[in-house]
Parts: structure tokens; sequence; C-alpha cells
């Protein structure tokens, strides 16, 4: 599984150091799927929304887990703009730049980098997610989320870890999918 943050490879692993156990990795997949797009030009489109559909299983798990969390609507908020994206691993974006709904603040100040002033500008998804996953409190800049968690998490990631297992199963099984399909049509040659 591969989830878009600047941190991971688009390799058919995620690695992160939130905690060990936390990578989905299935070993030799990008090779495989390399190999298998040369010989079926079809391939990597049936597997592209085999993939997404992996993913948008586990943006419903996380949305369920998510609303477990005492004080939810932080978390709730921030699920509204996590997505299933089409790409040959299954891949979570969430989108940042979306306006997140607050009933307390609909501003924040940062810095504009050529004058260095302060700028208000409408609280983002992408502004609260941290705060929401992995709590807060110690600042008091960061007193309106959950206490501070460590690594583990409160909503995303434990679902990760929690369906690891289950993400490789259903993303491999989508790939054997993929190519009992593809078997059954015969490939024009152009």
């Amino acid at each position: 599984m591969a989830v878009s943050n600047p941190g991971t490879s688009r390799a058919g692993t995620f690695r992160s150091n939130i905690q060990n156990d936390a990578p989905v990795q299935i070993l030799g997949i990008t090779e495989y799927l390399r190999k298998e797009a040369k010989a079926n030009p079809l391939f990597n489109k049936y597997l592209r929304i085999a993939a997404q559909d992996v993913a948008e299983l586990l943006v419903v798990a996380a949305k369920f887990e998510a609303a477990s969390v005492t004080r939810n609507r932080q978390a709730m908020e921030v699920m509204k703009g996590m997505r299933a994206r089409r790409d040959r691993v299954p891949t979570i974006k969430l989108d940042e730049k979306s306006a997140f709904q607050s009933t307390s603040r609909k501003f924040t100040s940062s810095r504009n980098l050529d004058t260095g002033r302060k700028v208000k500008r409408k609280v983002t998804r992408g502004d609260v997610f941290f705060g929401a996953e992995f709590g807060g409190g110690a600042r008091p800049t960061t007193r309106q989320f959950l206490r501070h968690r460590g690594r583990s998490g409160y909503f995303f990631w434990p679902t990760v870890r929690k369906h690891k297992g289950d993400i490789a199963d259903a993303y491999l099984g989508a790939i054997q999918k993929v190519l009992d399909s593809l078997a059954d049509t015969p490939t024009s040659s152009a």
C-alpha cells in the first residue's frame, strides 16, 4: 500500500518510521508489476481500477475508526478529505488544501515566505491532520487536540496496522482477478 506522503515510495511498499510493524510490504511486487505491464498493455489500466477499490476499503475502515475516537469531530472532518486514488498500488491521499470546517476558528495565521509578515488564511485539513491523528496538548497551538499518543495514532494508522494483512490479501487477489480477466480476453497486436 502506498500513502501519498513525502517519505513514501511508490514501489509497492510503504515505509514509515511510525512503528516497525506498520509497513504493508509485498516483496518483489514492483518487478512483477513491471513484467506484467510489458506482457499486456491493458494490465495497468485494469490494475489501477482494482487497486483503487482496495484503497477505498481502507478509507471506509478508517472512517469507522475515526467515528469511534473520543471527541471525534476533528477526526471525522479530516477523514472527509481522504480519497482513494487510482494508481497501480493502493493509494490514499488527503485533499490537504480543502477547507476544514471548524466551529471555533475560521482562519489561521501563517508567515508569507516573501515578506515574513503574518497573513490570515483558511484552516485546511492538512493543517489539522497530524494533530487529529497523533494528538497534541504540549504547546498552546495544539491544545485543541486529544492527548498526544506518540507514534501510535488515533484512527488512520491504527486502521492500517490492523488491516495490513487484509490489504495485502485483497491487493494480491485483485491482481489475480485482473490477470484472470486478461487471460480470458485475446490481445490484439497492432
